[in-house]
């Protein structure tokens, strides 16, 4: 799978001016020729990168894999931490994107279970470019700060997900929702990077994956009323209103 391709240059030029010694990419090119370059080297990147790891990959490698000479390479990228800032702020942007759907007060269970789902089948298309994010984490500070606010998205979506379930009466009241969203996006993150990146875990249906998972942590954190519904399927029966947007 490809990333879709973004103008990043203003998004990562604001977060990360201040970096110490990181180098940013310079302005993006104008024409569709230039364009088209810049998506070679930057697929050549993810290839490279991914086979070879970060830390041993050269500008050398890209190029070439590119079919494109390292001059061309420095036309539009200064060295290939430039290169792996771009890759790695489109990857997290696009998981946060791509892992919502709408939530349904109705029936939670599914939400968590459609949003998981969707969350697992993006992370596994991706795995090679996790795996450079995981690897280049320990030593480009940058990167380790674009994960965790990452993280800090899902969490907060996860937080107000919790927050409007207790409201509800779906899960109990003395469900703490800033620790079970650190648990619930624990929980996922964790399976996500063994089973896909790792390849410690073995192959299951992703969505037989994503229920369990629901199911594990509802039967911690629901209602006795909810867990009763949820076990005999009346969990979409109840009168609430369901127009909230995405958790």
């Amino acid at each position: 799978m490809w990333l879709r391709s973004r103008d990043t240059t203003a998004a990562v030029k604001a977060r990360w001016d201040v970096t110490a010694g990181r180098a940013l990419p310079v302005a993006d090119p104008r024409t569709k020729k230039g364009r088209g370059s810049k998506e070679a080297l930057l697929r050549a990147a993810r290839v490279v990168f991914g086979r070879d790891g970060f830390a041993a990959a050269r500008v050398s490698d890209v190029a070439a894999e590119a079919g494109m000479s390292n001059g061309a390479f420095y036309r539009y990228y200064v060295d290939k931490n430039a290169v792996l800032i771009e890759l790695i702020t489109m990857l997290l942007q696009q998981l946060y994107d791509e892992s919502q759907a709408r939530w349904s007060p109705r029936d939670p269970v599914e939400s968590v279970v459609v949003t998981t789902e969707r969350y697992f089948r993006f992370y596994a298309r991706n795995a090679d470019l996790f795996g450079v994010l995981h690897e280049t984490m320990q030593t480009h500070p940058e990167i380790e700060a674009m994960q965790a606010d990452n993280r800090k998205d899902f969490h907060e979506r996860i937080t107000r997900m919790i927050g409007r379930a207790v409201e509800k009466g779906l899960m109990r009241a003395d469900v703490d929702p800033d620790l079970g969203a650190a648990l619930l996006g624990g929980m996922t993150e964790h399976y996500a990077y063994y089973r896909f990146v790792l390849h410690r875990y073995p192959e299951r249906d992703l969505g037989d994956v994503s229920r369990e998972l629901a199911k594990v942590w509802a039967v911690g954190t629901f209602s006795e009323q909810a867990r009763s519904d949820m076990a005999s399927g009346d969990m979409a029966s109840g009168d609430m209103a369901s127009g909230e947007g995405a958790p």
